[in-house]
């Protein structure tokens, strides 16, 4: 009998670890691509203020 709840607590423990790695690991990945977005916007220049050709 104590056996059985022994080997409960230790399944729950498991998922419990299992989730809380998959968890940091979808953090750190969300982390990264919003790095990359924020590296990838600050690479591509700002729009001309005015779109008309001043030497015609």
């Amino acid at each position: 009998m104590i056996e059985d709840v022994m080997g409960m607590q230790m399944a729950q423990m498991q998922s419990l670890y299992s989730n809380a790695l998959l968890k940091r690991s979808m953090d750190d990945t969300e982390s990264q691509a919003l790095s990359l977005i924020n590296d990838m916007v600050a690479a591509v220049p700002a729009p001309a203020q005015y779109n008309f050709d001043v030497w015609a």
